[in-house]
């Protein structure tokens, strides 16, 4: 059996920072890959698809996305598993294709050929229902490491069972590890939506037959949320400046969202510009936005020399001090960004 395993799909889901006329843009873009994702699970041959929770990002999805990913699910026409996650408890289904299937107290599990696939119910009732001569396969959606937040799951009192594989939802970076002899697995997010998300979306493609159980990770989604530090150390021209700037962007796509961050420290006579390295290089991406964190690097000798001075006195005072060298360059920096009226270093 050929199974896609995605969740946290978080269709609706706006990123605020954008203009609305990019905001539409991604929304196409989502629409349309939701639409090949299950056009290539068809064409690929996939059995099944597990969506474990979170489809819609709220209640108040719009009318087009939902009847674009219906229409996607019903053109596959082979069954599609879903288990509610915390983001749509409250979204009403309606009108439905017959094979999108919810998971649910009601509804606890389905059986395809010789696997049955279980909804998040209590483990007492599946181990009193569980036939044990066939494959399981357990649906769960909520993070099963940390106690604290309010979706935590209890993994331990699943592992018991003998399940042939778990498919989980609700952490959004993608993660198989293996209880026993048990893979447990997160998807991760099927797409980015914010700097929060960095790193490749996609999907795990689970192969499971009498021989045992393969899973792997699918990278799917055509663009990424990236992250970008460029240290300007040492760097006074612009047009050097935008060279290093350029450089280290190299492993950035036309459609990724990119947040680039100015590092390292910049002398009085450096031509830093980020507005106009904005300007520049806005148009190469589908959104850039730059921070700049670099620092003025200041010339503690000539401070020193300073008469009347707070800073001065500052810095011969850390210069009785029993630091070590580092340990008192930091202290300087620090301080004499303090008596500036910059923002510090730490």
């Amino acid at each position: 059996m050929k199974i896609l395993h995605t969740a946290d799909i978080h269709l609706g889901a706006k990123n605020v920072k954008l203009s609305l006329d990019k905001q539409n843009q991604l929304k196409i873009e989502q629409n349309l890959l939701i639409s090949k994702l299950f056009e290539d699970a068809y064409n690929q041959d996939y059995d099944i698809v597990l969506i474990c929770g979170d489809l819609f990002h709220s209640k108040t999805v719009s009318s087009k996305v939902v009847t674009n990913f219906f229409k996607a699910v019903e053109d596959f026409s082979r069954p599609v598993l879903y288990i509610k996650g915390n983001h749509d408890e409250k979204f009403v289904f309606s009108q439905m294709p017959k094979n999108f299937i919810v998971l649910d107290e009601n509804n606890p599990n389905f059986q395809l050929n010789n696997t049955i696939f279980w909804g998040q119910v209590s483990p007492k009732f599946i181990a009193e229902h569980m036939d044990t001569n066939k494959s399981n396969i357990l649906l769960l959606h909520g993070d099963i490491k940390n106690r604290n937040d309010r979706d935590y799951v209890d993994l331990n009192s699943y592992l018991s069972l003998p399940f042939n594989y778990i498919a989980l939802g609700h952490i959004h970076s993608e993660e198989i590890t293996k209880f026993g002899d048990i893979p447990v697995a997160y998807p991760g997010s099927l797409f980015s939506n914010g700097f929060d998300e960095v790193g490749a979306k996609g999907y795990i493609e689970v192969l499971l037959d009498e021989n045992g159980i393969i899973e792997k990770f699918v990278e799917f989604c055509t663009y990424s949320y990236k992250i970008v530090e460029c240290d300007i150390t040492g760097l006074i021209y612009y047009k050097d400046i935008l060279k290093k700037v350029s450089d280290s962007l190299k492993d950035c796509k036309q459609k990724d969202l990119v947040r680039l961050i100015l590092t390292g420290y910049y002398s009085e006579e450096c031509e830093k510009y980020p507005s106009s390295l904005l300007n520049e290089l806005s148009s190469d991406y589908f959104y850039l936005e730059i921070l700049d964190k670099s620092k003025l690097q200041i010339d503690f000798e000539k401070i020193k020399n300073e008469e009347l001075s707070f800073k001065a006195e500052f810095l011969l005072l850390v210069e009785k001090g029993d630091e070590d060298e580092d340990t008192k360059n930091k202290i300087c920096q620090i301080g004499i960004e303090a008596l500036r009226g910059d923002d510090l270093s730490i």
